[in-house]
């Protein structure tokens, strides 16, 4: 970005760089708080559900006392894995290493192992040396989090306030619909930054215009951020304001209005879509949240940054989450992006199960790899092929020696927003420091 008064600037080494990945590693992701499986992947004795974080395998475990563990997925004998299965859920009444046969129970305690005379009986007794490591766990909007720091603040504390505006949205009564890993040549930060501002709209995203706003209203929540994409009117920026469109149309059809005796204009389908949700809420349905959102809650996509590795693009109906994770190689131009498709299902409807797979980013249209059923939505049919289908080609440019730093508007104050804060966590600040420094700023959108 261009440099600012206070002379921060965003370096372009820090996309590339293997030592910034490592400091990113000891400060950023070994230290703060990341979203992990769903509630019910963990749910009965037994169920243990694998999750990878750059180097680490992490395993969380439903042991026999009905608690949910965090454990490194670590044999203490000579640090193999123990699930060798690839990232999702999994089965287990013990863990047994395949190399030497050391045995774990589910709480992570040491069992059985061979030959237990020839080892040192008070080192085996010392639990801190042969139990498997834990990581923290606690529960939020239907997900476990989970951090690697033992000196991390709570999760509530860390939410801060945008705990309590998430709620509004009842996320723990969806389920997963599907859930699709890709794989990219990027930096994790390069993919992050294409889905924190809505400014490419206008050229990236044109169609849009059609049927949404692309000037997205951005509040700061202390470490955390939110925007708002307006959808059910067209753009200021589109030609037409006063024909139902074909995309309005299709909106209109969506939500059970018949567009051919649709009697308003272009201008008039946001809130007759807001009508017809509040009309579903006074017969008592309470399948979706609608009687705890505000009316703009009702039609527009509200997209919350959870600092530093999660996004909520949240509609009433379903929500997709956007999770980066850095790659098991530790190649800083790779990493793993997460789409989660999640809902909560209408009486008598099923949906098949989802089979997560992860998939090189580009060989596949996104649109094809995901599969979200009756759900797709122009999101999904016209915006993410086009942001996915760039961020390695914005990766190779910011290799290059003509790009010594980027410049930023005010549409994109939340990348601003975010590297600021990785910066200065490298630089020794804790993350309880900045909880306490970044203001939580009055809503800069209406809920209008």
């Amino acid at each position: 970005m261009n440099q600012t008064r206070d002379g921060f600037r965003i370096d372009p080494d820090w996309y590339w760089s293997r030592e910034r990945a490592d400091l990113e590693w000891d400060h950023v992701w070994s230290k703060l708080w990341h979203m992990g499986p769903r509630i019910e992947e963990v749910s009965e004795p037994g169920d243990v559900y694998v999750h990878s974080l750059g180097r680490e395998s992490l395993l969380f475990v439903h042991d026999d006392d009905g608690e949910v563990r965090g454990l490194f997925n670590v044999c203490r004998h000579r640090g193999n894995r123990l699930l060798l299965s690839e990232d999702g859920p999994a089965y287990a009444t013990q863990f047994k290493c395949a190399f030497h046969g050391w045995c774990f129970d589910l709480s992570g305690k040491l069992g059985e192992i061979p030959y237990r005379e020839r080892f040192d009986p008070a080192l085996l007794a010392d639990e801190t040396r042969t139990a498997l490591a834990r990581f923290r766990v606690e529960q939020f909007a239907g997900w476990y989090w989970f951090t690697l720091d033992d000196q991390a603040p709570d999760l509530a504390t860390y939410l801060g306030p945008i705990g309590p505006r998430l709620a509004a949205y009842q996320l723990e009564k969806a389920q997963i619909v599907d859930y699709k890993t890709f794989e990219f040549g990027a930096n994790w930060k390069t993919v992050f930054d294409a889905f924190n501002e809505s400014y490419h709209f206008q050229t990236l995203h044109s169609d849009i215009l059609s049927w949404g706003n692309e000037d997205a209203p951005i509040t700061l929540l202390n470490i955390h951020s939110y925007m708002v994409n307006e959808y059910g009117r067209p753009s200021r920026m589109y030609p037409d304001q006063e024909g139902v469109n074909p995309s309005l149309q299709a909106l209109l059809q969506a939500n059970g209005i018949d567009p051919a005796t649709f009697p308003g204009k272009a201008g008039d389908v946001r809130a007759a879509i807001r009508d017809a949700k509040r009309a579903r809420q006074a017969t008592g349905d309470e399948t979706f949240p609608y009687a705890t959102l505000n009316d703009s809650q009702l039609t527009d996509a509200y997209h919350y940054m959870l600092f530093p590795s999660t996004h909520f693009n949240l509609f009433p109906e379903f929500y997709v989450t956007l999770r980066y994770r850095p790659h098991p190689s530790g190649d800083p131009e790779k990493m793993y992006f997460d789409f989660i498709m999640c809902a909560a299902l209408e009486e008598g409807e099923t949906v098949p199960l989802y089979e997560h797979r992860v998939v090189r980013g580009g060989t596949e249209r996104v649109a094809d790899v995901l599969q979200w059923g009756k759900r797709n939505h122009p999101i999904v049919n016209q915006v993410l092929d086009e942001d996915v289908g760039l961020v390695e080609f914005v990766q190779r440019g910011q290799r290059s020696q003509s790009f010594e730093e980027g410049i930023l508007g005010l549409d994109e104050r939340r990348i601003d927003h975010f590297h600021r804060m990785i910066d200065e966590l490298i630089q020794g600040q804790s993350i309880a420091d900045l909880i306490k420094r970044y203001a939580v700023e009055p809503d800069a959108h209406s809920g209008v």
